[in-house]
C-alpha cells in the first residue's frame, strides 16, 4: 500500500493483517467506530469506509444493534460434507454393538468429550436457576413437588405458547403437551402416527436417537439423504412416495443434527404440501432452532400448513437435566393426550415450574444471545482444528446453527474403529454408522463443539487427527 493511498485503505489493510493472525478470530466482536476512531486517530467517516471494504471481502459483517464481527472462514473446496444417494428402500433398523460403549463415556471425566452434543456447564444459567428454584420453593411450598396434570403445568404451556410464536406456530396453552424431554415427545408423535411395520422416512444422516424409536417401535425406515446446505432432498422424498406407502417423515428442518444445515422457507413450504398431497404426517424435531449462528430463529415447517406435528425442548437451550420438553400435536391432540396419560402422565414438577419462570422473566432471550454468540466462536474454533490437524481427504461441515460437526473421511474409512481407537486416548466421538438407519456411513465422524474448547481439547483434536492419518495409512 503506498503512502497515497486513501486512509480508510489503508486502515483496512491493517484491520485485515491482525484479522488473519488471528489477533481478531472468527465470532469476535470488532471494537465499535468510535473506539476505533479513537485508537487509529481516524475519522469515523474513515473508519466506517474501512469497515465497508473488509465486509466487502468476506472478513467481517455487521450486525444491527450489535457492531461489527469477524466472519467465519469461507467454505473452502473438499472441506464440505456431501450429501448421501442411495436407493430408498425400507430397511429394518439395527442396533450398533458400539452405541452404549460411546454412551457409557459420557459419564467419565477423565474423558475429553466430543461425543455427547450437550451445552457446556458454563452455557447453563445455573445461577439464575438457582435463585427462580429457591423462589418457586418459598411461595409455593410443597405444592411445587406434586404430581403434573397429564398435559404439563398450564403456566409453562402457556410460556412455551408464546415462545413458539416466534417460529410461526399458533398454539395456545390448551393445543401443547409437556413431555419429559424432546426424546419422550417424538416417541408419542411416532406411537400416534405409526404402527408396528409401518414405513418411516428418515434424513440420512440423522440423529441416532430418532433410529432408536423407530427400531423399538417395530418400524421400518426409508432414507431420504440431506443436502449439506438446505437439508432433507425433497426431490428424493417425492421420489420414495411414488414408490412407498409412507405414514411419517421425521425431519429436523433447522440445524439438522449432524449437518447443521438450515432448510429454506420454500423448501419447508413445499415439503408442507407434499404431507397434505400424500398423506404422511411430518414429525418435526426442532431443538436446535433458537441456536442461529447468524440471523433471527428460523420458521417451523407448521407454518406453511400440512399434517405436522413439532417437537422441542430446553435441553440444549438452558439445561439438558431439566428434563423439559413439549409436543404441539396439531390433529393428534386427542390421540398424543391418550397415549400420554397412559405412558408418562406426570412430568419434573418443579423443572417446568423453573422453566417457566425463565421464559417469561429469567432473561431468556439475553442467554440465547450469549450462547449464540459462544456456540458460533466454538463451532469456528474447532472446525480450523479438525482443518489444521486431520490428514488431506478429510472434509469437515459448516454449520449455520447448532454446535456439532460432521467429518467426511476417505470411503473405506472405519469411524468405528477410529470410536474406539480414540475411547483408548481418552477421547470420545460418534461414528458416522450410527448415524444411518442401514449403519454404512463407516466413514463419517461427529464431532460435539457444545464443550468450551480449551489446550485439553485442542491437543486432543491434534490427537485424533494423527490417529486418523494412522488408520488411512493401513
Amino acid at each position: 500500500m503506498s503512502a497515497s493511498s486513501p486512509l480508510y485503505l489503508t486502515l483496512a489493510e491493517r484491520l485485515a493483517v491482525l484479522i488473519k493472525s488471528g489477533t481478531f478470530t472468527a465470532g469476535d466482536r470488532l471494537p465499535s467506530i468510535r473506539q476505533t476512531s479513537r485508537e487509529h486517530q481516524k475519522s469515523i467517516t474513515t473508519v466506517l469506509e474501512a469497515y465497508r471494504i473488509l465486509e466487502d471481502q468476506g472478513l467481517i459483517e455487521g450486525r444491527q444493534r450489535s457492531g461489527y464481527f469477524v466472519k467465519p472462514p469461507e467454505i473452502l473446496k473438499g472441506q464440505f460434507a456431501a450429501a448421501q444417494k442411495r436407493p430408498a428402500t425400507p430397511i429394518v433398523v439395527e442396533q450398533s454393538a458400539i452405541f452404549e460403549a460411546v454412551m457409557d463415556s459420557v459419564a467419565d471425566h477423565q474423558v475429553v468429550h466430543f461425543a455427547s452434543a450437550a451445552p457446556d456447564d458454563s452455557m447453563v444459567p445455573h445461577a439464575k436457576l438457582s435463585t427462580i428454584s429457591h423462589a418457586i420453593g418459598r411461595r409455593l411450598g410443597p405444592v411445587a413437588l406434586r404430581y403434573t396434570p397429564p398435559m404439563g403445568h398450564r403456566v409453562l404451556r402457556a410460556a412455551v405458547s408464546r415462545k413458539l410464536l416466534g417460529s410461526g406456530i399458533d398454539a395456545g396453552p390448551d393445543q401443547i403437551i409437556t413431555t419429559q424431554g424432546a426424546t419422550e415427545a417424538l416417541l408419542l408423535a411416532l406411537r400416534a402416527t405409526t404402527k408396528r411395520g409401518d414405513i418411516v422416512a428418515v434424513e440420512c444422516p440423522t440423529y441416532f436417537g430418532i433410529l432408536n424409536l423407530v427400531r423399538d417401535l417395530g418400524l421400518k425406515a426409508v432414507e431420504i439423504p440431506v443436502d449439506p446446505v438446505t437439508g432433507l432432498a425433497i426431490d428424493d422424498l417425492e421420489r420414495a412416495l411414488k414408490k412407498h406407502r409412507i405414514a411419517a417423515c421425521l425431519v429436523q428442518p433447522n440445524f439438522q443434527n449432524p449437518l447443521g444445515c438450515l432448510m429454506p422457507d420454500d423448501h419447508k413450504k413445499r415439503l408442507a404440501a407434499l404431507s397434505a398431497r400424500h398423506g404422511f404426517t411430518l414429525i418435526e424435531d426442532d431443538v436446535y432452532g433458537e441456536l442461529s449462528h447468524h440471523g433471527p430463529t428460523p420458521s417451523s415447517i407448521a407454518l406453511f400448513g400440512g399434517d405436522v406435528i413439532h417437537c422441542g425442548s430446553v435441553s440444549k437451550t438452558i439445561a439438558p437435566g431439566l428434563r423439559v420438553g413439549w409436543v404441539v400435536p396439531g390433529q393428534h391432540l386427542a390421540e398424543i393426550k391418550r397415549l400420554k396419560t397412559i405412558q408418562a402422565p406426570w412430568n419434573a414438577s418443579m423443572s417446568e415450574l423453573i422453566v417457566a419462570e425463565f421464559l417469561e422473566a429469567g432473561g431468556y432471550d439475553r442467554h440465547l444471545r450469549r450462547i449464540r454468540e459462544v456456540y458460533l466462536a466454538q463451532c469456528t474454533r474447532l472446525r480450523e482444528e479438525v482443518i489444521r490437524h486431520f490428514p488431506a481427504g478429510c472434509q469437515v461441515s459448516q454449520p449455520r446453527g447448532g454446535f456439532v460437526l460432521w467429518l467426511e473421511m476417505p470411503p473405506d474409512f472405519d469411524s468405528e474403529v477410529f470410536a474406539v481407537r480414540a475411547i483408548a486416548r481418552g477421547i470420545s466421538v460418534i461414528p458416522g454408522s450410527l448415524f444411518s438407519s442401514s449403519g454404512r456411513m463407516k466413514n463419517y465422524v461427529r464431532l460435539s463443539c457444545g464443550r468450551v474448547i480449551g489446550e485439553r481439547e485442542t491437543a486432543a483434536i491434534a490427537t485424533l487427527g494423527q490417529l486418523a492419518a494412522e488408520l488411512m495409512q493401513r
